[in-house]
């Protein structure tokens, strides 16, 4: 039997119709110079696949009243046709319909009654193209897990016929499926050990308080001073997504004039657009906006699939006009974040989901959601970006090669915006996940990343950007498909 860690378990526990739990994104491919892509092919290929993820195959299973962690169980009726499905993006197919289709799909919650996930297969799509939106819980799997599954669903030519993944390395045998009366049986000393739990779970949270103060002390640059801002208040049930690109050696070359990290490179374009969407809309707030940075600590021989991950503050400095003494802020700010993120961890703690039953934390969730306490607490950050990394070099589906890889990923309770990137070949690939009642023009954020970049490198003496190729350009789709 396999149950779901604590923190898998947290973000079923927490999820409501309006706060989703699923991760995914977009595709975009080119089938021009592959004769055998079709939506039967990729059904076909997903299915053969899936023999080497076996986790997609199973479903969860509840512990009656809730009293424990719920349990994988094997999918005996799994049907690849409630997951891969067929759909078509509006004329003229470009990046808009493709956002809005996206954030239309990700709008509702995933059906707990069955594997949690779906891909739909897009037509439709500018210049001759199709998309592939992936959809999947998020208690399934991390993200960087998640780039691990999109390796095995995707290939390195156009021709393979298979995975590199042995079959042998696979565990085929799924998990049984135990009786309501045996899962009651498991969970009635777990739930006795409930207040036991809890106590030595506030002390050792108390004890972490002490040290992120002790170190907040020690590095006043760990966090910058969030804001009241335009996508800030308790989150609907709707979606919308937005992308843009930019070119990789830029970054790169950024991070070597500045002196810093990539990653902060990448916060310095986010900053750059949203300070920018800011000033438009006469919304700038008062003091700087935070993110919360999602860190992998996943060690590189893990092929689990559980989640595998931490997460860090750090200033945006929105509220700093010269670029690149805002990057060098964000730096410093970072810098200073993993050190507490360093300090937080050596001071182990069992994650809520480990220590708590789901009932209890599925009613806290809830009775916060109800109260709107979300929106009188303090605000720790208004944005989540998170940078995963993608691969360097092309990569197909049923023959057709990869154009764009556009993330869509979790919010906040509390902010309706969420930046995640993640680089493929040549360039890095932006997707915007926002709450379009919070966010009335996403696209103008999208756009703004690239006009982050021409600031930062005027700024820096570098010259202009590298051009990158946009799928979304029916002039450079044409003269792709010529070449």
């Amino acid at each position: 039997m396999k149950r779901l860690s604590g923190t898998d378990a947290l973000f079923l526990s927490t999820e409501t119709p309006a706060w989703h739990q699923h991760v995914g994104g977009l595709t975009v491919l080119d089938p021009s110079e592959s004769d055998r892509f079709s939506f039967d092919e990729v059904k076909r290929t997903t299915l053969e696949r899936l023999a080497y993820v076996p986790k997609f195959r199973w479903k969860l299973k509840e512990v009656p009243l809730h009293l424990d962690r719920a349990v994988w169980v094997e999918d005996k009726a799994f049907d690849i046709d409630r997951h891969v499905r067929r759909i078509a993006v509006p004329p003229p197919g470009g990046r808009r319909e493709l956002g809005q289709l996206v954030g239309m799909l990700m709008s509702y919650q995933l059906d707990r009654r069955r594997p949690l996930w779906e891909m739909w297969f897009v037509d439709g799509v500018v210049g001759g193209q199709v998309a592939v939106i992936l959809k999947y819980h998020h208690c399934l799997m991390d993200g960087m897990s998640g780039a691990g599954l999109a390796e095995l669903l995707v290939d390195l030519e156009p021709d393979a016929t298979g995975p590199a993944l042995a079959p042998s390395e696979v565990d085929q045998a799924g998990p049984y499926e135990p009786s309501d009366l045996e899962l009651v049986a498991r969970a009635l000393i777990p739930t006795l050990q409930t207040p036991r739990k809890l106590a030595q779970y506030a002390w050792r949270t108390a004890r972490r308080g002490v040290t992120i103060l002790q170190q907040r002390n020690q590095n006043p640059m760990t966090l910058g001073v969030a804001g009241p801002c335009f996508n800030q208040g308790s989150v609907g049930p709707h979606r919308h997504t937005s992308f843009s690109s930019v070119a990789l050696a830029d970054v790169r070359a950024l991070k070597d004039a500045l002196g810093v990290k990539v990653n902060d490179i990448v916060l310095g374009l986010v900053s750059g657009a949203l300070r920018e969407h800011m000033l438009r809309h006469g919304e700038m707030p008062e003091g700087s906006l935070a993110a919360q940075i999602p860190v992998s600590t996943r060690v590189a021989d893990d092929t689990d699939q559980t989640n595998r991950i931490a997460t860090m503050s750090a200033t945006l400095a929105t509220n700093v006009d010269d670029p690149l003494k805002r990057v060098q802020m964000i730096h410093e700010s970072t810098q200073s974040a993993k050190v507490l993120t360093d300090a937080v961890r050596a001071r182990k703690i069992q994650s809520i989901g480990e220590v708590a039953p789901p009932l209890l934390i599925g009613l806290a969730s809830r009775a916060v959601w109800a109260s709107n306490i979300t929106e009188r607490l303090p605000v720790v950050a208004n944005v989540v970006v998170s940078n995963v990394p993608g691969p360097p070099i092309p990569i197909y589906m049923c023959g057709a090669k990869i154009s764009g890889i556009y993330a869509s990923s979790v919010l906040l309770a509390f902010a309706g915006l969420n930046v995640t990137l993640m680089s493929y070949i040549d360039r890095v690939d932006f997707g915007i996940t926002s709450d379009p009642d919070m966010v009335e023009d996403p696209w103008d954020i999208a756009d703004g990343i690239p006009d982050a970049l021409v600031e930062l490198m005027q700024a820096a003496d570098l010259g202009k950007p590298t051009p990158v190729h946009d799928p979304f350009d029916v002039t450079d789709a044409a003269d792709a498909q010529d070449h």
